[in-house]
């Protein structure tokens, strides 16, 4: 939904928000897997608008933070 996908501003949205999960957060995109706690990782993936990425959460509260990292990803601004 980002008009410019995933540049420094959305990237540290994100990687904050993975930061406080307690699962192992990943981001598959073109095959790639990426650690979403990793704002570094998130920009050198050069993930695009349009582009379709799938969020993994692994661990104790994978199916709240899968939740949490959904909603912050749908209302990124630029």
């Amino acid at each position: 939904m980002n008009s410019t996908g995933f540049h420094v501003r959305p990237a540290g949205r994100l990687s904050k928000a993975a930061e406080s999960c307690t699962s192992r957060v990943e981001i598959i995109y073109r095959h790639n897997i990426i650690n979403a706690k990793s704002m570094l990782n998130i920009l050198s993936a050069a993930i695009a608008k349009g582009d379709q990425i799938e969020l993994r959460c692994t661990g104790p509260d994978e199916v709240e933070d899968l939740e949490k990292l959904s909603e912050v990803v749908r209302y990124l601004e630029d």
